[in-house]
């Protein structure tokens, strides 16, 4: 399977170097092309979500200076390690299941593991989440440091065990989620970590039906395939958060749960209308193959899509011969 599942160029070219993702990535942490997901949800810079996997301790290695922060969501029952920041002392650290630990690769730190890897990497460029802060806050220098280097935050380790499950099943992501999942990362670590007090978000209201009509249409003709936040709030004249915000607002779902609806909502109609196989349907609505389809479908109505067809022509038959008696 091929890695990573999309790349979106960061719009602007990083001042630093950029270990998100590809061979710097895959060169610091001695994992050849580690599973990864890139987003470009903000103009800054991309945002990517790695699955990080060692089977071994590893010796100390250097981290390059880079205007980012890193996050490791920890997925093992105990993970050690230390940290050295410009020659100082190693501090050494121990992590639970679910704990994390934030590095601002700024520090250009050495790192060193004692213990195997198995971890979720939330890898945020400055750039990307100044960015965000200005376009829905107003705000502008924005730099982050959490009260500790070792961290139980119950919402990194939501979003990280939503992201294993993604990188696990890459066929079964969608763009929209994968944005989704990048803006509510920036919005908690501008509330949770600033250096300097936070602002309260910018007033805004929901979509003018204009812009909804227009997204919708949008996403209605990307059933088959993918299409990203960036590219709908582009469409609608806003910025990624806004058009997040506002889209929900307006419709009472957010973007990849309104999109998840609509493929269901298709998939009923070809099962109702055509003698489609369910393969065929499912590459239709944007499902990876049948059993993607059947998976979603199930979650969604309570029962497969091949019973459902059949449950409804018997009952629409039924009625017909009913009504001519």
């Amino acid at each position: 399977m091929a890695w990573p599942i999309r790349e979106l160029k960061p719009q602007r070219k990083p001042a630093m170097p950029n270990s998100g993702y590809g061979k710097p990535l895959s060169q610091r942490f001695g994992i050849p092309n580690p599973p990864t997901l890139i987003t470009n949800v903000s103009r800054g810079a991309a945002i990517t979500f790695s699955r990080l996997r060692l089977g071994c301790a590893r010796p100390a290695f250097h981290a390059p200076a880079e205007d980012a922060y890193s996050f490791h969501v920890n997925l093992m029952k105990t993970m050690s390690g230390s940290v050295s920041i410009r020659g100082r002392a190693a501090e050494r650290y121990c992590r639970g299941e679910g704990d994390s630990v934030m590095l601002d690769l700024s520090e250009a730190p050495t790192v060193t593991l004692h213990s195997p890897l198995n971890s979720v990497r939330l890898y945020v460029p400055r750039l990307a989440i100044q960015d965000f802060a200005r376009e829905e806050y107003g705000a502008r220098e924005v730099y982050l440091k959490p009260p500790q280097r070792i961290m139980r935050d119950p919402i990194l380790h939501h979003l990280g065990s939503c992201l294993r499950a993604l990188l696990e099943h890459p066929e079964e992501s969608n763009f929209l989620l994968v944005d989704h999942i990048a803006l509510s990362l920036q919005s908690h670590l501008y509330q949770s970590y600033l250096t300097t007090p936070s602002r309260t978000p910018n007033a805004r209201g929901g979509l003018t039906p204009w812009q909804e009509s227009r997204a919708k249409e949008a996403m209605d003709a990307a059933l088959d395939k993918e299409i990203s936040i960036a590219q709908l709030a582009l469409d609608c004249g806003l910025s990624a958060g806004h058009f997040a915000r506002a889209f929900r607002q307006s419709t009472g779902y957010p973007p990849h749960r309104w999109l998840l609806r609509r493929r269901i909502e298709r998939a009923q109609d070809l099962l109702l209308t055509t003698d489609k196989t369910l393969a065929e349907i499912a590459s239709a609505c944007g499902y990876s193959n049948q059993s993607h389809l059947t998976r979603a479908f199930g979650q969604a109505v309570g029962i497969s899509p091949g019973l459902w067809r059949r449950t409804k022509r018997a009952y629409d038959q039924e009625s017909l011969i009913t009504s001519r008696r």
